[in-house]
């Protein structure tokens, strides 16, 4: 077993395992005993490069130097670019426990203060022996702890308030609550009769994509004071609430102000008052979340007047089962935040409404299992080149998510969506965002 006594001499040695495949490494069999244990490449790096014996230890696996070891695949893009391919899950939350459990105490942060990752290229239908260790990197967590630290106080609250049955990973930024075990698999919680799904600390997936991303291209990012991005958000746009649209994009640049408010009045001031999602990767709140910042007129109830429409879709990303889509991991993960525009009598049509409040919206299990018919039913017009499988408003009205056309094209848009080009996108149901709206927290 080797023994490191810095962090210099432990990354040495980790250099030498770029360019190496698992299956080299696999002195212990692994791929014939355990081919289905979803942890066997850690194993494997573990056992068959650092020598150390598989364990379960609270413990970070180098714990003279307080390093745990992950190990993680990416995919290369059609932009050439590596983009993690899933979460981190680190330990099994305890209902029971959580509640009484001191965060600065607690093994979760102690063991993964700061992680090794090492890095190898996952391909599509490959043989897992073959993949390649293409790079490795040390991070540590220690600047951003009170995020983290933040997330964990929301799990405990949630749980504390007798909801862990409705805990959504797109309610923090870094740590979620992703659910574990077999379909189906639940716990009891101490503050409720409910059974919640049973759910693991993990590191989410658009955290992981962040990390990586920052390490390749070689920049970081900045702390904000706010410890949430929907404080962040609000205190951004807060002093101009009770301007119209009009009005506010003339007082941010007067230059692009025309008599007539433009369509995407919207987003041309949202770009100017927190910048374009370039922007936003400079800042640590949004540079590792799966969020959508979008713009919604609202009435003096707080009801949606329009649809609410999000993502153009291209046929390719509705290849893989749901279990393993990217869509299931984008929707237990996201955040969505609404900036609402209020239109009364006096205030009606784009341009005239005027900025109001903040919606955060999340979703739980059970509305993205709901989001799985919609999903299904996309991936069966694209493997049977059937226009008129499409989930639309029209055929599934009282559906929460269904697709609509993007842009001017009307229903020809759909034939499009089937040829490869990206003229169709989500819509959600105007009931169901409202209730969402009601459900969660309000900034205004």
């Amino acid at each position: 077993m080797l023994e490191f006594n810095s962090i210099n001499e432990l990354l040495r040695k980790t250099d030498e395992i770029v360019g190496k495949t698992f299956g080299e490494l696999d002195t212990e069999g692994y791929f014939e005993k355990y081919k289905h244990d979803k942890g066997i490449f850690g194993k494997i790096v573990e056992t068959g490069f650092y020598g150390y014996p598989n364990n379960n230890r609270a413990e970070a696996d180098f714990d003279k130097l307080g390093i745990e070891l992950k190990v993680s695949g990416f995919v290369t893009t059609k932009k050439g670019l590596w983009s993690a391919k899933e979460r981190i899950s680190l330990s099994q939350i305890n209902f029971h426990k959580i509640v009484n459990e001191d965060f600065k105490f607690s093994s979760l942060i102690s063991k993964n203060r700061k992680i090794l990752f090492i890095w190898y290229e996952y391909v599509e239908n490959g043989d897992p022996r073959e993949f390649i260790i293409k790079d490795y990197q040390l991070y540590d967590m220690t600047g951003i702890e009170p995020l983290i630290e933040n997330d964990y106080q929301i799990i405990r609250q949630t749980v504390r308030d007798g909801l862990a049955h409705k805990l959504s990973e797109g309610d923090s930024v870094i740590l979620g609550a992703a659910t574990k075990g077999g379909a189906g698999q639940t716990q009891t919680q101490p503050f409720s009769e409910i059974r919640a799904k049973t759910r693991a600390f993990s590191i989410k997936n658009s955290f992981i994509k962040g990390v990586l991303r920052e390490h390749r291209l070689n920049y970081n990012v900045s702390l904000p004071v706010e410890l949430t991005p929907e404080e962040w958000l609000w205190n951004k746009f807060k002093k101009y609430k009770g301007i119209t649209q009009s009005e506010l994009l003339k007082q941010l640049d007067p230059q692009s102000s025309k008599e007539k408010p433009q369509y995407n009045i919207g987003n041309m001031i949202q770009r100017r008052i927190i910048g374009t999602e370039f922007d936003l990767e400079k800042n640590e709140l949004f540079s590792k979340l799966t969020y959508e910042i979008k713009t919604t007129p609202i009435n003096e109830s707080y009801f949606p007047i329009e649809k609410p429409t999000f993502k153009p879709l291209q046929k390719d990303e509705f290849l893989d089962n749901w279990d393993t889509s990217d869509w299931k991991t984008f929707f237990e993960e996201s955040t969505f935040f609404y900036l609402g525009y209020l239109e009364d009598s006096k205030n009606k049509g784009n341009g005239h409404r005027k900025l109001h409040c903040l919606f955060k919206v999340t979703f739980t299990p059970e509305e993205v299992d709901e989001f799985s018919k919609t999903y299904n039913d996309i991936k069966n017009a694209v493997t049977f080149n059937d226009v008129n499988l499409l989930p639309t408003a029209t055929k599934y009205p009282n559906r929460s998510l269904v697709v609509s056309t993007k842009g001017s094209g009307g229903d020809k848009c759909y034939h499009q969506f089937m040829y490869g080009e990206k003229k169709v996108c989500f819509m959600f149901n105007k009931e169901f965002i409202y209730k969402k709206f009601m459900e969660g927290p309000i900034f205004k």
